[in-house]
């Protein structure tokens, strides 16, 4: 390799580390050297006071992934096992909540069991049903990290080798047996390492356990919803006493994502060279249609009746109103959509989501050919751009501000002077949806890069093309369905993103997470539902595209 192309190398490495180093690792940094340095009058006995926030915080997150794991394994047998009928619709529908903002599961929840107006608790008794408190929040956390739990299982049980099931029938086991004791073992690490990110996923969640533990008999408070407490004290003691819990908090990801690793490891399946892995799916025989019956109704309560919980509170004049036809209106949707207050934080989520999906898309791209360049340090640029996303959201802003509080001034060579102003304003937020999603385009382009052969920008550079002339000519086309997906992806999560956009979005610059999160939790319900019914209607429209990349990308492969 030539000087000129070794130190081209080196300085694309230099331009990319100095983005992320600067806003996404320097502000963790920050985070942690300042709730290391609490200590004196805040001291132990205010540490001991947040007890019950940690405390409140397993014990929704424990509860989140146990209902996650009860019901996912079986659905993740059921759906991806068994000859059970309309597997490919139940798939879609269970795996919608990992698409959807938790906040919104929240809210229709609180709609059917919220314990005087829930339209459950009106229809089978008041009191019926509360869904304020820990056990609320578990449940609703549950719903939305089930994806997690049941993709786990499906990839799994796509790796387990069919023979195994044969070999136990031919020693006698019944079918039944068989795969109880041969394909379940197997699959359990994966499913139990799905159970591990859904407690991370209810540990880092703030939405849900602001809206169903706030404004619960006694409150339920958990690290989140504490860390926005004390941002809203603000001062340098509040701001302090919330680094360290973020540092807490913090601490959970290594710890999930090395139990997530062990039992990864575990869970390996070695086959021999040459085996197939087409499988048969199990017959359930006469109780199939018991089955789809069980299956059909969990998906009613679980995914459908929330959703048509919103939508119905969204026509109703007034959340609690009569359930009778006369009390049905279109005017929330027409007063909420067209109002300037809406468009405006429309508009502005549009761009924000738009300008983060763009830098996701290209600093994604630049790790993954910076991991194909360097081989040895590829681990380190993997590691770099991934780890945001494990992070919670409440952390990454939390560290933001502490970092980007004041501005920032940078002088060049004793001549040219700049200052760096991010503190309340937009651009904050951009980075925060930049660094925390930064995964999506990692991820895909190095999956996408990795099936391309090296030897088509070496043709090209052969006919006399320059190294980027090369790249945009020869592997640049081939990767743009893996860009797109990756942009749709990062658009989706960032104009739905509810955490970090209520604890940086400047005063007066409300996006549609903010202006959805108010209007929920302090004036207007029903005007809060059309916004989650406009919320649903655009990932479900995203979901479609990326469905139809999908199909394209492979009709041309």
């Amino acid at each position: 390799m030539s000087v000129r192309a070794l130190s081209g190398r080196w300085l694309g490495l230099g331009a990319w580390l100095v983005p992320i180093l600067f806003f996404a690792v320097g502000p963790v940094v920050v985070l942690l050297l300042r709730g290391a340095g609490v200590h004196g009058d805040a001291g132990l006995t205010w540490l001991a006071s947040e007890g019950g926030a940690l405390g409140n915080t397993l014990k929704v997150s424990t509860g989140a992934a146990l209902l996650a794991l009860v019901l996912g394994a079986p659905l993740s047998l059921l759906l991806f096992r068994t000859d059970l009928p309309l597997r490919g619709a139940f798939t879609v529908l269970f795996t919608l909540p990992s698409a959807i903002p938790a906040f919104i599961w929240g809210m229709g929840w609180l709609a059917l069991a919220s314990p005087r107006a829930g339209y459950l608790n009106r229809l089978l008794g008041e009191g019926t049903f509360d869904i304020y408190g820990a056990t609320g929040i578990a449940f609703v956390e549950g719903l939305s990290g089930l994806p997690l739990v049941l993709l786990a299982g499906a990839a799994a049980l796509r790796r387990v080798d069919p023979a195994l099931e044969e070999a136990a029938r031919v020693c006698g086991a019944s079918p039944v047996r068989a795969l109880l004791t041969t394909t379940l073992p197997l699959a359990l690490p994966s499913l139990l390492s799905g159970a591990v990110m859904v407690f991370l996923m209810a540990a880092s969640s703030f939405g849900v356990p602001y809206l169903l533990g706030v404004s619960a008999s006694p409150p339920t408070r958990v690290l989140t919803t504490r860390i926005y407490e004390l941002v809203l004290l603000g001062g340098d003691a509040g701001l302090a006493r919330a680094s360290v819990l973020a540092t807490g908090l913090l601490l959970l990801v290594p710890l999930a994502l090395l139990a997530t690793w062990a039992l990864g490891r575990s869970g390996r399946v070695r086959l021999s060279a040459g085996k197939g892995m087409s499988s048969r799916p199990f017959p359930l025989g006469r109780a199939r249609g018991a089955a789809t019956l069980a299956v059909g109704l969990v998906c009613a309560v679980w995914v459908l009746l929330p959703l048509a919980a919103i939508l119905l509170t969204s026509l109703q004049r007034s959340f609690g109103a009569d359930l009778a036809w006369r009390e049905l209106t279109l005017a929330h949707w027409s007063g909420v959509l067209l109002e300037p207050r809406t468009l405006r934080a429309t508009g502005r989520s549009l761009l924000l989501a738009a300008g983060a999906g763009v830098l996701v898309c290209v600093l994604g791209l630049a790790a993954a050919v910076l991991q194909r360049s360097f081989r040895r340090a590829g681990a380190g640029v993997e590691a770099l751009a991934v780890w945001p996303y494990a992070v919670p959201g409440t952390v990454i802003a939390l560290a933001l501000l502490l970092a980007f509080s004041r501005d920032l001034r940078f002088i060049l060579l004793d001549r040219v002077a700049f200052v760096l102003a991010l503190a309340h304003t937009p651009w904050l937020l951009l980075i925060a949806y930049a660094a925390k999603y930064l995964a999506l385009g990692a991820r895909n382009s190095t999956e996408a890069l990795a099936q391309i052969d090296p030897s088509l920008a070496e043709a090209a550079r052969v006919s006399g093309a320059s190294p980027l002339r090369a790249f945009l000519d020869a592997p640049l086309p081939l990767l743009r369905p893996a860009l797109v997906v990756a942009f749709v992806l990062a658009f989706l999560a960032c104009a739905t993103e509810i955490t970090m956009s209520v604890l940086l979005v400047p005063a007066g610059s409300e996006v549609l997470g903010t202006l959805l999160f108010e209007l929920q939790s302090y004036a207007d319900p029903a005007a809060a539902a059309v916004l989650a019914c406009a919320f649903v209607a655009l990932v479900v429209v995203g979901q479609a595209l990326l469905a139809r990349v999908g199909r394209r990308a492979a009709e041309v492969r």
